[in-house]
This record gives structure tokens, C-alpha cells and sequence, in this order.
């Protein structure tokens, strides 16, 4: 890099640019102040509408109607904690560790089949003392450092696909397998589609795309067909009015709850679906709850934070100044933001019913944490961005 130094004849007094460096390091050593506005206004808005739609049943389980609270609460300070080490570590340093965390991810995976309890015939989590953890959550972010790294280091065997793409399918396709089993068929859906759109950032050629998309269409077609719920929800989603209390019950209730919202809704904690009639309010259908206290404009709201929060980091990814950082950044932001679309789409009958949180807003701590940690890692590859154009503008 050639610097051109400014002569002290100049008209601009040297003094000038060492401050325009320091506001320069200043601002790029500090996250994007819409970025935290963004986030800790989830992260509230999260614990009200947590408590709301859990209050109730947190004091008939639990005796204590503000139990899923403190807990989320609590998830909430770790994520903060993990945010400040994902944000701070160099991401070289976190590409070092890329396969550290994704045989970590196998080995939580096959535990969870091992030892996990069962659940309503899945087995999805870990119980750490008095909490659970959900490992598939973790594997969201190692299948994203595992593509970026593997593009950042083989570019260009990319286009073959034998030797460049198929490796990649085999390392992730084990992620796949494995939660499939639980089973999960929601978070493989995810991952793949956010897989896709890292395929096709890297350069992927169309014609393999197209090959991969036909191979994997009739293992989902059978994934959904040899599972009578599954089959049962697709047939709910085509029309939930003809067995409204069956298998259409959640989807029915989800819809009259967000349709008795109106525009300004029947205002906070005035939900009356949530009571008895809307199963798993405070996670899977907390954006029900949403549309009915707070109407149109409580939903809209939502909608625009996380459409703010998925533009943000997939502007960080184009500002990214390597590869693998860039990758990563498009990755996490598409995880955050397709997983609210399916949480959303699903609350409002478009697509099938299918468990998935609502990111910040939904109760659970693994994916909080998990989420949290994305955020931190987004900003720190801001502040890399940031940091490059800085060095850009001073050279020049």
C-alpha cells in the first residue's frame, strides 16, 4: 500500500488528519449505534411479550408467573456475554477454530440421540442443570463457518463439482443427517436454504444447483410423506377449517388471534386466545400474540426491525474485506432473517405449521444465545470493514 503523506505547506494543517484518524479508529472501534438500537429494542421487546403470552400458564405450572421470564432474562445477560467475546475475537482467530466448532457441533448432535430426554417423540436438547440446550441451534453457525472457510480456502475447485462442491455437500450434509433424526425436518429446511444463497454468493455453478436441488426435492417429499404428522400438517395447511379442532387447531387459533388484533390491537396483556386456546403462545406462536395485543401496527413494527436487522449485516457482508468474512456475514444475517420469515409465515398460515422461534421474541435460550452471538460476530466484521476503509481513505 503506497501512503501519500500530506507536506506541512499544505492548505490542510497536518493536525487535521491525525484527528480524522482518531474519530476515524474511534467510530470503527464501537458498533453501529441503529445496530445495538435495533437489537436491545428486540431484546425488550422480547421480555415483554415473553411474560405476556406466558404469564398465565408460568403461574398454573409453576406457580410463578414470572418464570419464563427471569429465565429469558437471564439468557439474555449470557447472550450479551457471548456477543462481547464474538465481537471482540479477530475472525481470523474464529477461522481457525472452524472445524474445532463443527466436530463440536457432531458431538453435541449425536449426544442429544444418546442421552437427551424425549420430548413429544424428538430428541432436540441437552439439560445443563436446570437448563436445556438445543444443539441444532449451534449448527446453524457452524454450517455457515464451514461453507465460508471451505470457499475462502478452495475458490477455485468450486466450479468442479467431484473434487470442489461435493466435499462441501459431504461436511454439511452430516449436519443435515444428523438432525434430521431428532427429528427436525424445519432446521434442515433452514440450513439449506441459506446454504443455496452461500452456493450461489461463492459462485457455484447454476447447472450443480440445479442437479442438487432435484437430487435432495425427493428426500424431502418422502421425509414429509413417511411421517403422519408431518403429513397431517401439510394437509391443515391447504385448509385448517376442515378439522379446526385436530390438526388444524393451532393454525386456526393463530389466524382468529391475529384477526381480532385489528389495526391497533386489544392493547398489551389483552391477548384472550393466549389463555387456553392458543398452545405454545411464548414460542412458536408468540407473533400471534403480537398481532392480537398489538394489532397491524404491533406486527408491521416486527416485521420492519428484522427486515432493518437482516439489511444491516447483509450490507456489513458487502463492506466485508475477505472472502470467509463475507460469507459469514451473508450467512448469519439470511439465518436470522429467513428464520423470522418461516416463524412469521407460519403464525399467519403461509406455510405449514412447523416449531420454530421467532428470533429474540420467542422463549427459548439456546437459540437467544446463538442469535446473540451472530449479532456480535456481525459487528465485528462491520468493524473490519470499517477499519479497511478507513486505511483506504488515508492512503489515498
Amino acid at each position: 500500500m503506497n501512503v501519500r503523506y500530506i507536506p506541512s505547506r499544505s492548505r490542510i494543517p497536518p493536525g487535521i488528519l491525525s484527528v480524522k484518524r482518531m474519530a476515524s479508529l474511534l467510530r470503527t472501534s464501537i458498533p453501529d449505534a441503529g445496530l445495538l438500537i435495533c437489537v436491545l429494542g428486540l431484546l425488550v421487546f422480547g421480555w415483554v411479550m415473553v411474560y405476556s403470552s406466558s404469564a398465565l400458564a408460568a403461574e398454573i405450572r409453576y406457580h410463578d408467573q414470572y418464570f419464563f421470564l427471569k429465565r429469558q432474562m437471564i439468557w439474555s445477560f449470557i447472550g450479551l456475554v457471548v456477543y462481547l467475546v464474538a465481537a471482540n475475537v479477530p475472525l481470523q482467530v474464529w477461522q481457525s477454530k472452524t472445524f474445532a466448532l463443527y466436530f463440536f457441533t457432531i458431538g453435541a448432535l449425536i449426544a442429544v440421540l444418546l442421552v437427551g430426554p424425549s420430548i413429544a417423540g424428538a430428541r432436540r436438547w441437552i439439560r445443563l442443570g436446570g437448563f436445556s440446550f438445543q444443539p441444532s441451534e449451534i449448527a446453524k453457525v457452524a454450517m455457515v463457518f464451514v461453507v465460508a472457510d471451505y470457499m475462502d480456502r478452495r475458490q477455485s475447485r468450486l466450479k468442479q463439482f467431484s473434487k470442489g462442491l461435493l466435499p462441501l455437500l459431504f461436511l454439511v450434509g452430516v449436519l443435515f443427517a444428523l438432525i434430521l433424526v431428532e427429528p427436525d425436518l424445519g432446521t434442515p429446511v433452514l440450513m439449506g436454504l441459506v446454504l443455496l444463497a452461500l452456493l450461489i454468493l461463492g459462485g457455484a455453478r447454476w447447472r450443480h444447483l440445479l442437479s442438487m436441488g432435484i437430487a435432495v426435492l425427493p428426500v424431502l417429499i418422502l421425509a414429509i410423506i413417511k411421517v403422519r404428522y408431518r403429513l397431517k400438517r401439510l394437509f391443515a395447511y391447504v385448509d385448517p377449517w376442515s378439522d379446526p379442532q385436530g390438526t388444524g387447531y393451532q393454525l386456526v387459533q393463530s389466524l382468529l388471534a391475529m384477526g381480532s388484533g385489528g389495526i391497533f390491537g386489544r392493547g398489551l396483556g389483552g391477548s384472550r386466545i393466549k389463555i387456553s386456546n392458543l398452545p405454545d403462545a411464548h414460542t412458536d406462536f408468540v407473533f400471534s400474540v403480537i398481532g392480537e395485543e398489538l394489532g397491524l401496527l404491533g406486527t408491521l413494527t416486527c416485521v420492519a426491525l428484522f427486515l432493518f436487522l437482516c439489511m444491516w449485516g447483509l450490507q456489513v457482508a458487502k463492506r466485508a474485506p475477505t472472502c470467509f468474512s463475507r460469507l459469514v456475514a451473508a450467512g448469519l444475517s439470511l439465518t436470522i432473517g429467513i428464520q423470522a420469515v418461516i416463524n412469521m409465515g407460519v403464525a399467519s398460515g403461509l406455510f405449514p405449521t412447523k416449531g420454530m422461534p421467532l428470533p429474540f421474541l420467542s422463549f427459548g435460550g439456546s437459540s437467544l444465545v446463538i442469535i446473540m452471538m451472530s449479532i456480535g460476530l456481525l459487528a465485528n466484521i462491520s468493524r473490519q470493514g470499517k477499519k479497511e476503509l478507513s486505511l483506504k481513505a488515508v492512503a489515498l
